[in-house]
């Protein structure tokens, strides 16, 4: 089944715009990524209405289908969840504008001895669950959404600093442990799983 990206491409050039801006810590930067995550979001949802229509005029043909959409966003929604109320417990302008203490939101994902707090655990949690989850949908294990997965969402992979020491997942998700590069890593990894859900729902719909 053919997948159309055109309604890729906005989203994909907005995250872009936002790594690029990453290391000027500047309003724009995190403008642009939540401009990208809201764009997916309006996007996931007007897919998923036209879905719930064409499963209604033949529930027979799209069960399987339905099933494996409704599992998909049901963790999505709840990693993306995640990923917000922590935002907003941090507050967005109160990085922004430099009125956090130093690491503040490295100490709530990490502990003194650098390993996941119960947060960040949380995290982790939810993102392995979308990840066994990935490999069931994918039945017919289609390159893209392997790649996308193994890329984003695989934290038992092998993952390298810029000296090229070996790291783990979250550390290198969260390479910049400033109050700034936590909440723009937290902001690319809600964009990484709408952009997720976005590929999955054009490969299965066609649409």
């Amino acid at each position: 089944m053919r997948v159309k990206y055109n309604y890729l491409f906005f989203i994909v050039l907005l995250g872009f715009s936002a790594r690029a801006q990453h290391h000027y810590k500047s309003y724009s930067a995190h403008h642009s990524v939540w401009q990208a995550i809201h764009v997916s979001k309006d996007i996931i949802k007007a897919k998923i209405e036209v879905f719930e229509k064409k499963s209604l005029e033949k529930p027979l043909m799209f069960l399987n289908v339905k099933h494996k959409i409704s599992e998909l966003n049901r963790l999505s929604n709840s990693l993306s969840s995640c990923i917000e109320k922590l935002q907003e417990e941090v507050n967005t302008e109160r990085v922004l504008y430099a009125l956090l203490e130093e690491y503040h939101y490295k100490n709530i994902i990490f502990t003194n001895n650098g390993k996941l707090s119960a947060k960040g655990k949380q995290i982790k949690v939810k993102i392995d669950s979308l990840y066994e989850l990935s490999s069931k949908i994918n039945i017919h294990k289609l390159t893209h959404l392997e790649d996308f997965v193994n890329n984003h969402f695989k934290t038992n992979g092998d993952y390298y600093n810029e000296e090229e020491d070996k790291i783990d997942y979250f550390n290198y998700l969260f390479y910049d442990k400033s109050n700034y590069g936590i909440m723009m890593s937290l902001s690319y990894l809600l964009l990484d799983v709408k952009t997720f859900q976005l590929l999955y729902l054009g490969t299965v719909t066609g649409y």
